[in-house]
């Protein structure tokens, strides 16, 4: 039982109540003490206006993803600004966390502070920093990751881009003009014009074997090893040439199970999986506090006048649902542990994604901008708090700690939902205002404009970085793969070779490069079915070493194999890229026109 004397000095603890407050009749009680009417107007008015936010930007939200779907069904094409860079689960989500957390604190002034629920409250007050802060950690892990996964993918395509003669091409990720491919499959006639060839165990060429080819007067002798059962060196090794060599473990990992993690960890499970498991951690924590303070309430440990702020809640205990409460010294220290060890997790997060490739669609100056303000006001709240006159009194007039709060909530609304629709919405005007003043026929010449880009060799290393920076540069890498492809001429088991590698890389489901293209059109159907056909065969003879003998004409094993293959798919690669080609020729307009790619006619009258 609690004596007379504790509950005189409850309701009347200067160091609750401002002796002002107490003066004006005001009674402390729980740990708190009544609200002025100043404080509910307040509170209710900024309550409206966060909810008025937010609804516009989801609704904003709502309406650029439908946008964003029906594109892609008539267009085939997919934007990356909210749908990769920006998660839409994870945007949702992190205005979500701080309007919960604030409406809480909202109400709990609306009903009064003395009636409102303790236990929701200390829910509330225990859940705010770890979710608060697992949203600014998961966008830094985005940035990073997204970075790290897009040099992936650039380093796995270049990989599967020919060798030595094609060296330069592979490292620039240019388009494969005719001359180098001339150079490559050249090579100089032999002195003698024997030809050893063995066609009793022919098969069909796996992408991990090593290809060496011995070209002489009228025939091609090509033999395939594999790696560990590679001959022993001559003097005829001038004459052979190593188109591809098979990747190391390394290389491996990283074109499989590495790449898989990377985009998993991009992905919505993981943002759910991530904020699942934080959200044990901290319930089960809570859960503990919450049964050891009932302990201490039952046996009257923290009754006594001297130490009864020395607890987590004052005067009550923290699963009580009858009344209100307000925080005692434990809870507080529990706080400032919480923060310091997440704003060093968000630290050296931070210092990872500050040396992170600016990216186009200005994640990374968004994340800065979220994470400055959170920064600051925790700043103006910690301080703030350090003021008895502020929590004794001012608090109860104006509500600093909830408006704190609610102020840098309502501001990262504005930075990671609002300002992402409203650039991309104004870059899209500027986008069409440019076309329309430019352009007669904007489809036409957009689609001539992006192969003049991507046939010059110059330009089209410099659209594939500007494509790394917006995440997304598996459709060009593609599209050069493809050209690489159409020049091989002279060797069909070459271009079986190369249609695997980019079947491997490209168009499988699970593939490292999987491009963003349908399933069922372009005749995707028709060249996974003679994938299939190949790998199937292959497999069935996997580990057996062959020698293949053939003619200059084409066999019948790869007629089948046309050079116009992956016309649809290609076309369908260049459509992708419009929406990165708008950007990337706003970005280059100057240097495009004074290098006169596109209008080569007024060029020639200007000289």
């Amino acid at each position: 039982m609690i004596s007379n004397d504790t509950l005189s000095s409850s309701f009347n603890d200067s160091l609750i109540c401002h002796p002002f407050l107490l003066a004006r009749g005001r009674k402390s009680q729980f740990g708190l003490c009544d609200d002025e009417v100043s404080a509910t107007v307040i509170v209710a008015v900024v309550l409206f206006l966060h909810t008025s936010l937010l609804i516009g930007a989801f609704i904003g939200l709502g309406y650029k993803l439908y946008q964003l779907k029906r594109t892609h069904v008539q267009r085939m094409s997919k934007v990356n600004f909210l749908t990769l860079a920006r998660n839409p689960a994870l945007m949702v989500l992190g205005a979500l966390f701080g309007y919960i957390f604030c409406f809480i604190l909202d109400v709990r002034v609306l009903i009064g502070r003395k009636l409102f629920p303790c236990f929701i409250f200390t829910l509330a007050y225990h859940f705010s920093v770890p979710m608060l802060s697992s949203v600014i950690v998961l966008r830094l892990i985005r940035l990073i990751v997204l970075g790290w996964m897009s040099n992936a993918k650039v380093r796995v395509g270049k990989r599967q881009m020919l060798r030595e003669s094609m060296e330069h091409v592979a490292l620039t990720g240019n388009a494969v003009s005719e001359n180098a491919m001339n150079e490559l499959v050249q090579l100089q006639q032999p002195s003698t014009p024997s030809v050893t060839s063995d066609t009793s165990r022919s098969t069909t060429m796996t992408p991990s074997d090593i290809a060496l080819v011995d070209i002489q007067n009228n025939s091609t002798s090509i033999t395939y090893v594999k790696e560990h059962e590679k001959p022993q060196r001559s003097s005829n090794d001038d004459k052979e040439l190593i188109y591809f060599k098979k990747d190391t473990y390394f290389q491996n990992f990283e074109k499989g199970k590495l790449i898989d993690l990377l985009k998993f960890s991009v992905s919505s499970k993981f943002i759910y999986l991530f904020f699942g498991i934080i959200g044990f951690i901290h319930l089960t924590i809570y859960l503990i506090i919450g049964g050891v303070d009932y302990n201490n309430f039952i046996h009257g440990i923290k009754n006594s006048s001297t130490n009864k702020k020395q607890a987590f809640v004052v005067d009550t205990f923290v699963f009580a649902a009858e009344n209100g409460c307000g925080t005692g010294t434990y809870h507080t220290n529990m706080y400032i542990t919480y923060l310091a060890v997440y704003v060093i997790v968000i630290f050296i997060c931070s210092i990872g994604a500050f040396f992170m490739k600016r990216d186009i669609w200005f994640v990374k100056r968004e994340i800065a901008l979220s994470t400055t303000n959170w920064a600051f006001f925790a700043l103006v709240y910690g301080v703030v708090n350090l003021f008895t006159d502020v929590t004794t009194l001012v608090d109860y007039f104006v509500p600093v700690a909830p408006s704190t709060v609610q102020i840098a909530c309502m501001l990262d609304v504005v930075f990671t939902l609002i300002l992402p629709l409203y650039y991309q919405t104004t870059e899209k005007k500027k986008e069409l205002t440019t076309i329309s003043t430019n352009i007669s026929s904007p489809n036409v010449n957009q689609d001539s404009h992006i192969r003049k880009i991507l046939t010059h060799s110059k330009w089209n290393s410099r659209f594939l970085q500007f494509s790394e920076k917006s995440f997304s540069s598996e459709d060009i890498m593609m599209w050069n793969a493809v050209e690489q492809f159409k020049k091989v001429s002279h060797s069909d088991q070459l271009r079986t070779e190369l249609f695997l590698k980019i079947c491997d890389t490209y168009l499988k489901i699970g593939s490292p490069l999987e491009l963003n293209i349908p399933r069922k059109e372009f005749g995707v159907p028709e060249i996974m079915q003679l994938y299939h056909s190949l790998t199937s065969k292959t497999s069935s003879k996997e580990g057996i070493t062959t020698t293949v003998a053939t003619s200059t004409t084409t066999t019948n094993q790869n007629e089948i194999i046309s050079c116009s293959i992956f016309d649809r798919v290609q076309s369908c690669c260049e459509h992708n890229m419009l929406d990165n080609y708008t950007r990337f020729e706003l970005v280059y307009e100057k240097q495009l026109r004074d290098e006169c790619i596109f209008q080569e006619h007024s060029c020639l009258n200007m000289k």
